[in-house]
């Protein structure tokens, strides 16, 4: 349990597994209550102070019952955690199709529910927002332009809604991840070869984990980070800082 957190709301988008589940449980363990808004959903009666509730968070209309209804029993939203992310493979036939699913998950949804939430987290006595990028907006990943183009828009979302929320309290950052032991990222990890590519560009020469990513949006929710706000912090192990 951790003082400053104890009692306090959270929302995590894509809280079952990957990077969402760590970061879920890192709350939970300070002493949060979490509702975690995901597709995929196993009923948890064990843990205390978790609230699964199962949406499409594509579906902007669930979502926005969903928030009344959380603040309806709780008063307030305290954090505000834009964890949920697709990337999809590049579809030739189908372009606007492909580009559209990624925009609308990866960028339209962190700023609906950022925008349906604002009145709530003004009511916390120290809100943050912590949106999930990636190197993707910093680094040209290949056959990828929507994903790429999302998490980019993400970031400017990110300093756009902290200018925009700074009277009020309200810190917005972003998370930047690089390559993260995830289901997302298996087909690499997986592969000796494509291991062995990737970590070659690594400083660290090794991949991170969930954990990693757990504990710079934890601390990015805590008075420890007061004077960080429009950031975007790189948890990448020196990848896009590696030179020849």
């Amino acid at each position: 349990m951790v003082l400053e957190f104890t009692n306090k709301i959270a929302i995590v988008t894509g809280g079952f597994r990957g990077n969402g589940k760590f970061i879920v449980e890192k709350f939970i363990a300070a002493g949060c209550k979490v509702y975690t808004l995901d597709r995929l959903y196993k009923k948890n009666k064990i843990i205390k102070n978790l609230n699964e509730i199962k949406v499409d968070v594509n579906n902007l209309v669930s979502l926005k019952k969903i928030i009344k209804k959380i603040v309806k029993k709780e008063k307030k939203i305290d954090f505000l955690i834009n964890n949920a992310g697709i990337t999809l493979k590049y579809n030739f036939k189908n372009h606007l199709d492909y580009w559209n699913k990624t925009i609308h998950t990866n960028l339209t949804v962190p700023f609906y529910l950022s925008s349906i939430s604002f009145n709530y987290l003004k009511k916390s006595s120290y809100p943050s927002i912590v949106n999930i990028s990636s190197i993707s907006s910093k680094i040209a990943m290949s056959n990828n332009p929507a994903y790429n183009a999302s998490k980019g828009g993400l970031n400017s979302l990110t300093m756009s809604l902290a200018y925009d929320y700074s009277n009020y309290g309200i810190r917005v950052n972003a998370v930047c991840p690089g390559y993260i032991k995830t289901n997302m990222t298996k087909k690499s990890f997986g592969s000796k070869k494509l291991y062995k590519k990737r970590i070659s560009r690594m400083i660290t020469r090794n991949y991170g984990e969930p954990s990693d990513v757990a504990n710079i949006v934890f601390f990015l929710c805590s008075k420890n980070s007061r004077y960080i706000n429009a950031e975007e912090i790189v948890v990448d192990g020196g990848l896009i800082k590696k030179g020849i």
